[in-house]
């Protein structure tokens, strides 16, 4: 009988094909790039979420410099993690930056990568420029890292009021930045700082996130166009 069963067994394997299981459950893949839905732009060129270092440095030349092999790591695409709006935007309050920095303004956020989106009286509002670009609204922003980490850093974000998209860049370049370790393209005293702009299609409450290997930086503004 058991001479039968074992034949059984080679010929559906020899007519149909066997595949090797190792008996226990299946294992997920390693959490990585997350495929963004496009936004076009009113010129028709769609931001995406870069998927690697080239992508992203290729789209932001203040912050990084191509060629530049690999991606940050999977590790780093953790979920953002912003605060539940219901009424007034619920804004991260800020610390002035002592003097003598290579950069002045108030830094957002705690941790070892922070924001620079406002002047010295940080009162949570991101004052957004009256004209669009391409379809978007934008405001000077500064992040940087304390001299100490030198890790890879990933910055995203989202409307948090309503749905909608963050871009990053000198213009509305990507929906993302990938952004590797070492010293890049500007460091002065050790901090690296990477200068762009925030880019929102509406004013409204916006969350925005960096990742470094063992941290997450949530930041939230209040984005407001003037008047």
């Amino acid at each position: 009988m058991r001479r039968a069963a074992v034949f059984f067994v080679l010929a559906t394997c020899l007519l149909g094909g066997c595949t090797a299981s190792s008996g226990g459950s299946e294992e997920s893949s390693p959490r990585g790039v997350r495929e963004s839905t496009p936004v076009v732009t009113p010129g028709g060129e769609a931001l995406r979420t870069p998927r690697t270092y080239d992508e992203s440095c290729a789209r932001q030349p203040q912050i990084c410099a191509t060629p530049r092999p690999g991606a940050v790591p999977s590790a780093l695409w953790r979920d953002l993690r912003f605060p539940a709006v219901t009424g007034r935007c619920p804004v991260t309050g800020g610390a002035t930056l002592a003097w003598g920095l290579p950069f002045g303004g108030t830094a957002v956020g705690e941790g070892p990568v922070r924001a620079v989106v406002g002047g010295d009286a940080w009162d949570g509002v991101l004052r957004l420029w009256p004209d669009r670009v391409e379809g978007w609204y934008g405001a000077k922003t500064l992040w940087f890292a304390d001299p100490a980490y030198t890790g890879p850093v990933l910055l995203r974000g989202r409307r948090l009021n309503a749905p909608g998209e963050v871009a990053f860049g000198e213009g509305p370049h990507t929906l993302a930045v990938q952004i590797p370790a070492g010293r890049g393209v500007n460091v002065v005293d050790g901090y690296r700082h990477w200068p762009g702009a925030t880019w929102v299609r509406e004013p409204g409450c916006y969350g925005l996130q960096a990742d470094g290997t063992t941290f997450s930086v949530a930041v939230v503004v209040d984005a407001r166009l003037p008047g």
